[in-house]
């Protein structure tokens, strides 16, 4: 088994890729396990609570056992076995695990009696309910357990389940508006991107599933009026949703589940366990009869992608992009990126559409992890199609890039007639071009830039709303055509900003950017040729590191002894460079916008120095930095900082208050929200 390891916040998710083939034997076929052969290493103050109701077949529940002790969590964790009075010869065996919490029932309490006794014994601040027919895969249980921790409102968190043969079993669950339900994605590919991305979702199959003890014991766990089993998981994801929690498919905890194992599959009303199937199926549409005809769809296939994300009362925002973003590469994907999770915390559901299908690696199972849609593969098809079979279901087209954004927006007006279009142009293309012509006088760019700027000025005028980071460029917009609108959004957010105690004694420079953009070579070659001898001529000792993706043959070459050029880094190695450097430098000549690497430095606890270019758009930021705009100039800023720690200490802390003023989350999603009643309005 290959694994594709995927950055989350503060964990690591390892997805398992395994061919479509057999997964498990048929468990009949399958010699039996030896209990003392399987090792847990289980807690006495567990973070989680593993619960595994059982009704004898030992060997069933060993395997069970033997998958957690291959995949072992990585949190405090406890395991209840609780065997419902089966009676079976060797039911005990797997008592005899080490570590297990084995619990014999007096007398047959039923599946739902079982779960809710053991519940009250658990000592765990999470409950995972996972059935002794399941094997867990790489990292299931982390994967569930740190959805809490990055969706606070997270109640119930839900494996994708897969049948021994590698097809998809679910992936979350639908619950029609006539109480009946959908395994969604049931015998389909479970590696297609419409199952692999996180969601809220009306349920997911109480054969693992994780809840927070504490609501658990607030709800008054499973409702007995479901006895002995089926519709209690159902029941439990209504309740908590009711509480005003969230239900969310994980699809990065996978457990394969021998489905029928435990009660059989026939679903004849006259037989066995199975005909509380029907049953309960009344009790639950006579409980939530109000909600399931409010909240839920009527069964209909065309409603089958809708109900599955959850759309009744949620506006369905598609994005479309040149690229997947990469947001450790380029500071326009992390923009995006920002923006996308502010849009996914707001309640939206997510679609984005990059013109180039490819995956580009990890990055978008990232963006899948964070609740987006993305739509790649080979066999999406085009825009057009896209557009066409779904553009009734979207309410907001958010477009980025004027080359991506001019040739489908005639598709969108056509197929999506109903949504609100909003054009994210992130800087004024043209004016950048331009500015770049006029520095290296190059009538080419010059020619390219007239170009740019008829496109961009004809999609101003074809959407409803045109966002730029800065006021400056609205108002340039509006100047020209003061018919349109235009406003201004935050370009990044921040969840912490650093604040050094005291000023480094290091005597190093850093300078990063991404250099697959023209700008930040000439910069480059700008600080070294012409700034640095100046700084050098009076700080000899000073190193400077050239940091970030693709840098250029020209950049390269500027490598020296006192000149480092690193290539990408991670943000882990990235916050390392921050604090090991005295001072950071944006020595940009030409550009527009507002730049990432200018408001990064500023949250990064290191004085800044800049140019006006770098400043632009950011109203009053020469407070909390330096800026000039010839080398001398520079120099002595750099200089200054250098030596001076009083002025270190004083700029650091100007910046700090700036970041928390300009960049927080919660402005970002409040700003986000506004422009969504703009664009509709």
């Amino acid at each position: 088994m290959t694994q594709r390891r995927i950055k989350r916040g503060t964990y690591v998710i390892a997805t398992p890729y395994e061919p479509p083939a057999m997964l498990e034997l048929p468990v009949a076929q399958q010699a039996r396990i030896d209990p003392r052969t399987i090792e847990l290493d289980t807690s006495e103050a567990p973070d989680v609570s593993i619960i595994i109701p059982a009704y004898g077949k030992a060997d069933v529940t060993l395997r069970c056992l033997a998958s957690l002790h291959r995949f072992q969590p990585t949190m405090p964790y406890e395991v209840i076995v609780v065997e419902d009075a089966s009676g079976e010869p060797g039911a005990e065996r797997p008592g005899l695990v080490p570590g297990v919490r084995f619990v014999v029932n007096k007398a047959n309490l039923g599946f739902l009696r079982s779960c809710n006794a053991a519940a009250q014994m658990a000592r765990g601040r999470y409950l995972l309910l996972l059935n002794n027919d399941t094997q867990v895969m790489a990292e299931a249980v982390d994967a569930l357990r740190q959805t809490f921790e990055a969706h606070p409102l997270a109640g119930l968190v839900g494996s994708k389940l897969i049948y021994p043969d590698g097809r998809l079993q679910e992936a979350g669950g639908i619950i029609w508006s006539d109480g009946s339900g959908r395994n969604h994605g049931r015998m389909g590919d479970r590696f297609a991107p419409e199952y692999n991305y996180l969601r809220e979702t009306d349920y997911v199959s109480g054969a693992s599933i994780m809840v927070e003890a504490a609501l658990w014991r607030q709800l008054g766990g499973f409702d007995e009026r479901f006895c002995p089993a089926y519709y209690e998981d159902t029941d439990l994801a209504m309740q908590i949703r009711q509480a005003g929690r969230l239900v969310i498919y994980q699809p990065a905890s996978s457990v394969v589940h021998l489905e029928g194992v435990s009660n059989g599959t026939d679903a004849n009303p006259g037989s066995g366990i199975k005909r509380f199937q029907y049953v309960n199926a009344t009790k639950f549409l006579d409980k939530w009869r109000a909600v399931l005809k409010t909240d839920h769809f009527p069964d209909t296939q065309e409603n089958i992608p809708l109900a599955a994300d959850r759309a009744r009362h949620r506006p369905v925002v598609l994005v479309t992009n040149d690229l997947v973003v990469q947001p450790d590469v380029d500071a326009g994907s992390r923009a995006i990126m920002q923006s996308l999770q502010a849009l996914v915390a707001l309640g939206c559901i997510v679609k984005y559409w990059p013109e180039n299908p490819n995956d580009f690696g990890h990055y978008a199972d990232a963006m899948r992890l964070a609740g987006i849609d993305v739509i790649t593969g080979p066999h999406r098809g085009n825009f057009g199609d896209w557009v066409y079979r779904h553009g009734a279901h979207v309410s907001y087209v958010i477009m980025h890039r004027p080359h991506i954004t001019a040739p489908i927006l005639p598709l969108v007006r056509q197929f999506a007639a109903q949504a609100h279009t909003i054009y994210y142009g992130h800087d004024l293309h043209y004016q950048r071009v331009r500015a770049q012509g006029k520095v290296q006088t190059d009538a080419s760019l010059l020619k390219s830039s007239t170009r740019l700027h008829e496109i961009e000025a004809g999609i101003w005028q074809h959407v409803d709303v045109s966002v730029y980071f800065s006021q400056e460029e609205v108002d340039a917009i509006l100047a020209q055509c003061p018919w349109v609108q235009a406003q201004a959004v935050q370009a990044y957010c921040f969840d912490e900003v650093v604040v050094p105690p005291k000023a480094t004694a290091l005597q190093r420079l850093i300078f990063v950017a991404g250099f697959g953009h023209p700008p930040n070579v000439d910069a480059a070659l700008w600080l070294v040729e012409e700034v640095m001898p100046k700084v050098w001529a009076e700080e000899p000792a000073v190193e400077l590191s050239l940091v970030g993706s693709k840098p250029t043959k020209e950049v390269l070459a500027l490598k020296s002894d006192r000149v480092k050029v690193t290539g990408w880094v991670s943000d882990e190695k990235l916050a390392e460079l921050y604090a090991d450097s005295r001072v950071a430098v944006v020595p940009l000549r030409f550009g527009a916008g507002v730049k990432h690497k200018v408001v990064e430095a500023l949250a990064q606890g290191v004085p800044l120095v800049t140019t006006s270019v770098g400043a632009q758009g950011l109203p009053g930021v020469d407070k909390a930095c330096r800026v000039a705009d010839n080398a001398q100039a520079l120099a002595r800023h750099i200089v200054t900082l250098l030596r001076d720690d009083a002025a270190w200490v004083a700029q650091v802390n100007e910046a700090a208050t700036y970041i928390h003023d300009h960049f927080s989350r919660s402005s970002l999603q409040a700003q986000l929200a506004e422009l969504l009643q703009a664009a509709a309005d």
